[in-house]
């Protein structure tokens, strides 16, 4: 299977005009707000995005994070005749093992951009060169510089390519799935689908999975006051947070009209599920996000939506999840060994650990404070720890 070298290109006009166009914004009037009231709980506070917007225009470079990317070695292959994106990053030592990691929405492989060198060469970073992974960094399709189907394509879709992409395009007969938020999704149905004991080639594929969201879900009924009262608690939050989720499943083209045109727009959506879903430390009592992310990791993951134009294909995905309706049948099992990294998001949290068993071969569970839905980003040295301890425990 054809492998090609990649290399992200910049594009000073593109940059450019996407600078212009939010210099061009009409900002419209501030809600006026109590003093006691944290502007967050109406959406994306506006004196905090015109502060993000004045640095995107003034002090941002896409060459700055081209250079942090392009120093990982990228490349792209044709499945189901889609260019599929992706990093790979030799791993030290003698036989290091694969590790596909999958990123969600609104993220991209720029979540990672901390981890890979720590999982590749933890040598580096005070550990053993034999415990070195072979990363593996795909591109959703329709995200960032993966190609766009041509009509919406799910995670049951997706996790048919990316084993295609590690075992027929990359040659591993064996490999661990690890992802969050739509990669949670992703790599659960590798895992339940495309699994070791699966298929012709029994002893071939995936051969074990690493959560860090309850993505893939199975029902399960709640038994204890402590399952009820996680069941009451995510629903509500589910009901506050996923308005979001309901247009970009049934509406996503109406969506995207609006934020194809608006660089601002754009920043405004995907900027305040940072916000929203991260574990931020505090400032007078209020989170505040500048604590968790630079200015620059915010606005890099932002401008390869905004560079590739890929915002409207992206969002393809949530529509792709309701015409493939991933889930675990009745009376299946993920068999491959399963790790749970349970870190303190706020939006899709795991339930107690019965309530998985009956769907999920969990060989591993840890939980952690001190990160949150973008675990990786938000505290990679601890991400790469849980990963490293679940590989280790295997």
């Amino acid at each position: 299977m054809s492998v090609k070298p990649f290399t992200i290109a910049t594009d000073a006009a593109r940059e450019n005009r996407i600078k212009q166009r939010i210099e061009d914004f009409q900002w419209p009037p501030k809600m006026q707000l109590k003093p006691e009231e944290n502007p967050w709980v109406y959406g994306m506070d506006q004196d905090w995005l015109q502060q993000f917007c004045s640095f995107l225009v003034n002090e941002y470079s896409w060459q700055a994070t081209v250079d942090e990317l392009n120093r990982f070695n990228h490349f792209t292959t044709e499945i189901d005749g889609l260019n599929i994106h992706f990093i790979h990053e030799e791993g030290s030592g003698d036989a290091p093992e694969a590790l596909l990691m999958t990123h969600g929405w609104p993220g991209s492989v720029y979540e990672f951009i901390e981890v890979i060198d720590r999982l590749a060469h933890p040598e580096n970073y005070g550990g053993d060169a034999n415990d070195g992974l072979s990363v593996i960094c795909p591109s959703l399709p329709g995200y960032g510089f993966s190609d766009a189907p041509t009509r919406p394509i799910g995670q049951v879709s997706t996790a048919s390519i990316f084993d295609r992409l590690m075992r027929e395009h990359l040659g591993f007969d064996t490999y661990i799935a690890q992802g969050g938020d739509w990669g949670s999704v992703v790599t659960g149905m590798i895992g339940l689908n495309h699994g070791v004991e699966k298929g012709p080639d029994i002893g071939k594929g995936c051969k074990a999975i690493h959560l860090n969201m309850y993505g893939l879900r199975a029902h399960a009924e709640p038994e204890t006051d402590a399952e009820r009262e996680w069941l009451a608690s995510s629903q509500a939050i589910i009901e506050a947070e996923s308005a979001y989720l309901q247009l970009q499943v049934t509406k996503p083209q109406t969506l995207a009209y609006a934020m194809s045109e608006s660089p601002v727009g754009a920043a405004a959506w995907i900027l305040e599920k940072f916000y929203s879903w991260s574990d931020l430390p505090l400032t007078d009592g209020k989170p505040d996000l500048l604590k968790r992310y630079s200015m620059h990791a915010l606005a890099s993951n932002l401008m390869i939506y905004l560079m590739t134009d890929s915002f409207m294909s992206a969002i393809w995905f949530y529509r792709g999840f309701a015409e493939e309706l991933p889930h675990i049948p009745p009376g299946e099992k993920i068999a491959v060994p399963v790790g749970v990294g349970k870190f303190a998001d706020t939006y899709l949290s795991f339930p107690p650990r019965r309530m998985m068993e009956g769907s999920y071969n969990i060989v591993h569970w840890a939980e952690f404070g001190d990160a949150g839905h973008f675990a990786a980003m938000e505290n990679p040295e601890q991400f790469v720890g849980a990963l490293q301890d679940f590989i280790a425990a295997l």
